[in-house]
C-alpha cells in the first residue's frame, strides 16, 4: 500500500468521523434547530387581530392608544416579524418579535417617546377566522431564553433569541409606519 492510500482511507475515516458526531448532534437536539415556516396565507389572517391588540390593549407593550383620539399626538405604531403560528385548541398561538413605540411629530420628523422590542406569544381565536387576542405571554425581563423554551416551539425558541439577540438588524423600525401616518415622507 502507499501513501497515497493511507491518506485516502484517513480521509474517509474523518469524514465518517465527522458524519456521526453532526448526527449524534442532530439525533440528541444539540444542534440549532430549524427555523419555522410560517405560512403567508395565515400569517396575513392573523395579524389584523394581532396588530389590533398590540396597539390598543391595555395589557399590550404599548398599554393603549386611546389618547390617540383626544390628542393626534403621540400615537402608537409597531411592526412585527412572525415567527411561528401553531395550532392551539380552538384558536392558534402566534409567536412573535415586535418593535412598537409611542411616536409624536415635531417639524418635518417624528421622535420616539418610548418603546422597545420584545417577544411575545398570543393566542388568536377562532383559527377559521382570527378576530381577537385570547390570551398573551410576553417575555420577561432577564433571562428571556427559559421563557421562549416553554412559549415556542424548539425551531421558534432559537429563532426568537436570534431576533432579540440583534433585533435591528431583523425587525423594521416602526419609525417608517409613524412618518407615513404623521403624512411625511419615508427615508
Amino acid at each position: 500500500m502507499g501513501k497515497g492510500h493511507r491518506r485516502r482511507r484517513w480521509v474517509v475515516a474523518g469524514i465518517i468521523a465527522v458524519a456521526v458526531v453532526a448526527g449524534t448532534l442532530l439525533h440528541r437536539g444539540l444542534a440549532t434547530p430549524e427555523a419555522p415556516r410560517v405560512d403567508p396565507a395565515l400569517e396575513r389572517a392573523v395579524l389584523p387581530a394581532v396588530d389590533r391588540y398590540l396597539l390598543t390593549d391595555p395589557l399590550g407593550p404599548l398599554g393603549s392608544d386611546d389618547d390617540a383620539d383626544e390628542n393626534p399626538a403621540p400615537r402608537g405604531f409597531c411592526t412585527e416579524h412572525v415567527i411561528e403560528i401553531r395550532p392551539a385548541g380552538d384558536g392558534l398561538r402566534v409567536g412573535l418579535a415586535a418593535w412598537c413605540g409611542h411616536f409624536a411629530r415635531h417639524g418635518a420628523g417624528v421622535t420616539m417617546l418610548d418603546g422597545g422590542i420584545m417577544a411575545g406569544a398570543l393566542t388568536v381565536s377562532p383559527a377559521t377566522a382570527p378576530a381577537r387576542v385570547s390570551d398573551v405571554s410576553w417575555e420577561p425581563d432577564g433571562d428571556s431564553s427559559s421563557w421562549a423554551a416553554t412559549q415556542f416551539s424548539a425551531g421558534g425558541a432559537a429563532e426568537a433569541e436570534r431576533l432579540l439577540g440583534d433585533s435591528t438588524a431583523y425587525l423594521t423600525d416602526p419609525e417608517a409606519k409613524a412618518r407615513a401616518a404623521f403624512g411625511l415622507p419615508t427615508r
